[in-house]
């Protein structure tokens, strides 16, 4: 429900058909998970935004460098150039989205559990996937070797724009 949600409030923000595909619920331990989200080289972009509240946790936006800027140009209503790179804008409205889907998938899980969450601030960065992932694992771990995670692939049709959405979320919430 709360994929759904959130695949509306993207369509919404960039006036497109957006489409996701069906969320898969991986639980295994927490060194595993880096097989679930891609290779620990892998340079990507991404919003990272804390779950607090009764649903403690992480959620991730992650994008290929490409992705996130066409994207953002896409949001900010500018013309893709293959040779930009990501300015304060753009990392303003890529968090400023992870910060709408964030809550649409929040308030659909809070609607559905009765367990109600707020999200953070957002943040982005562009790093290999393994730095970053090992930072959120890392608080996770100190409570549970057992992590519970939900992975959502999106894609912007008409634009060529793929992403994962990732909620990595805290052993004591499970």
């Amino acid at each position: 429900i709360g994929a759904g949600n959130a695949s509306i409030s993207l369509s919404q923000l960039v006036n497109k058909q957006v489409s996701i595909h069906v969320p898969k619920l991986y639980v295994d331990k927490i060194e595993s998970v880096l097989k679930y989200i891609g290779t620990s080289d892998e340079l990507m972009t991404v919003v990272l935004i804390k779950l607090l509240g009764d649903v403690t946790g992480t959620m991730v936006m992650m994008f290929q460098p490409k992705d996130a800027i066409k994207l953002a140009s896409l949001m900010n209503k500018k013309p893709y150039n293959e040779k930009q790179k990501l300015n304060y804008m753009d990392r303003s409205a890529l968090k400023e989205m992870g910060n709408i889907l964030s809550g649409t998938a929040l308030n659909a899980l809070a609607k559905l559990t009765k367990m109600y969450s707020v999200n953070s601030l957002p943040d982005s960065a562009t790093d290999m996937v393994g730095s970053m992932i090992d930072n959120i694992l890392a608080d996770i771990g100190q409570d549970s070797e057992v992590i519970m995670s939900f992975k959502v692939m999106f894609q912007v049709k008409s634009e060529d724009i793929s992403g994962q959405l990732f909620f990595l979320f805290d052993p004591k919430t499970t």
